[in-house]
């Protein structure tokens, strides 16, 4: 089975994942996968610590497998490094965090649990003005060119179809749903270029479900089967 969820930032918002509050948890083994929709924040320190490690022997003690995108509150510098290393997983390539911890990396073409998953994660710090480049925000957290070509050839060499998309940001008319639903005004001006990338997914690629994070909300959408998570237990995917 797989299990979806939203930001988990670091400890911040990882109480959904207690096994006192999500009950099917308790019940997952190895090859159950719960994927985290970006905002991981588990390699955010500037290098290794004893906080990280803590965690990561968190995760390992559960009884799932955890993978994740990424979102824009990770360390790309090390997240983006040799230090993590790179295999063959799911048909395409992953990062290798710990033995029950992976990255599913931009614009790849993932089966897992007999369904195919295109993972592309991203987005703006909108409180980036307040942090420090390369301490607390990294420039990676915008895709560039190359991820997107790379994308957009993963998805043509499937024909543009796909089960499940899992983004941490959106496309333009699925923020400007939220937006009006939730009335709050998000300037993202430097994550236009994603939101555009997402609106061409968005009309170009067949898919069943699609799932991303970014607004700290709980919402399903009227466009496509699409679902905004935050707060809320993980989500059983079903096709």
């Amino acid at each position: 089975m797989v299990y979806i969820c939203g930001d988990t930032h670091n400890i911040i918002d990882i109480d959904k994942l207690d096994v006192e509050s999500w009950e099917d948890g308790a019940f997952l083994t190895k090859n159950d996968y719960l994927i985290v929709a970006g905002d991981f924040g588990l390699i955010w320190d500037l290098q290794q610590s004893k906080r990280e490690q803590e965690l990561i022997e968190w995760y390992n003690s559960k009884p799932w497998t955890t993978l994740f995108i990424d979102g824009n509150h990770e360390n790309f510098n090390r997240l983006f490094s040799d230090e993590f290393p790179e295999i063959e997983m799911f048909g395409s390539k992953v990062k290798k965090i710990s033995d029950s911890i992976f990255y599913l990396q931009r614009g790849n073409i993932y089966t897992i649990d007999r369904m195919t998953f295109f993972t592309f994660g991203g987005g703006q710090s909108i409180d980036k003005n307040r942090r420090h480049p390369n301490v607390s925000w990294w420039p990676q957290e915008i895709p560039d060119y190359e991820e997107t070509n790379h994308a957009i050839q993963s998805l043509l060499s499937v024909q543009n179809c796909v089960d499940v998309i899992i983004t941490h940001t959106c496309s333009n008319e699925s923020f400007e749903e939220l937006a009006n639903h939730f009335d709050f005004s998000y300037k993202s001006d430097s994550e236009k270029s994603l939101k555009d990338f997402f609106s061409w997914v968005q009309e170009n690629v067949s898919y069943a479900k699609w799932y991303f994070g970014h607004f700290h909300a709980d919402y399903n959408l009227s466009i496509g089967n699409q679902h905004a998570l935050y707060a809320k237990e993980p989500m059983l995917v079903e096709l």
